[in-house]
């Protein structure tokens, strides 16, 4: 489904199946500290969980990294994908519709957020934040935002002023011409964002299930997530 992206999310805290990774991709882990390796291994197991709901794939498909750090697929048949993660929270986004972005955050305080988003966001942006009625939530929307942004274009977080947002208009103004909408939905204790080609118009939604290590569809949350849009401006 070329018009539709999925999103799964999971627990860091949950237990992963490491059967469908290769040998040699295990052992590359070793050499990272305990909680990277953890991580690693966990987002990696997590793409191959979905690789085999969703494309029957046994193990995790040959990997190639480009010369700007961005991994994919040597297969082109398969997804685009990209992984986040924020203190226990996972998230795995996948299109096949193109290259993709996204970031997971947990909603937390952080020290002199308002410093932060003054020199990282344009005053436009900055202004409508501080008018909201929880600062810190619209903090957190505009920088998963712009971290999506970044990871779909293969650049990097110290790269924030490459894309400009408005809020009150629903649209950004990227350095650079993109094909792009950017999706962004705020949970109870995430914030949640994507980069998306702009053909992409429905996002389906999964977890990942520590209890049989299988992956399933959100069906009927009980707080379902509403997903809002910015256009290109």
């Amino acid at each position: 489904m070329t018009n539709s992206a999925r999103i799964i999310t999971a627990s860091l805290d949950d237990t992963f199946p490491l059967s469908r990774l290769p040998a040699e991709l295990l052992a590359k882990s070793e050499n990272l500290h305990p909680a990277r390796r953890q991580q690693w291994r966990a987002g990696r197991a997590l793409l191959a969980e979905a690789l085999f709901a969703f494309s029957g794939q046994e193990m995790l498909p040959e990997m190639q990294i480009s010369a700007r750090g961005k991994p994919s697929f040597t297969d082109p048949s398969l997804p685009h994908f990209s992984l986040s993660h924020s203190v226990n929270s996972l998230q795995l986004v996948l299109c096949a519709a193109g290259e993709t972005g996204g970031d997971v955050e947990q909603i937390r305080p952080r020290a002199r957020y308002l410093d932060v988003a003054r020199q990282a966001f344009s005053e436009t942006e900055f202004c409508w934040l501080t008018e909201q009625e929880n600062p810190l939530n619209a903090f957190w929307q505009l920088w998963c935002l712009r971290e999506a942004w970044l990871k779909q274009q293969a650049g990097s977080v110290w790269q924030m002023e490459r894309i400009r947002l408005d809020p009150a208009a629903g649209q950004f103004s990227p350095e650079s011409a993109t094909d792009s909408k950017l999706w962004w939905a705020a949970g109870e204790t995430v914030m949640s964002a994507m980069a998306l080609p702009a053909c992409v118009t429905t996002c389906e939604e999964y977890t990942f299930d520590a209890r049989n290590g299988s992956i399933i569809p959100q069906l009927i949350p009980r707080n379902p997530r509403r997903w809002s849009c910015y256009s290109l401006a």
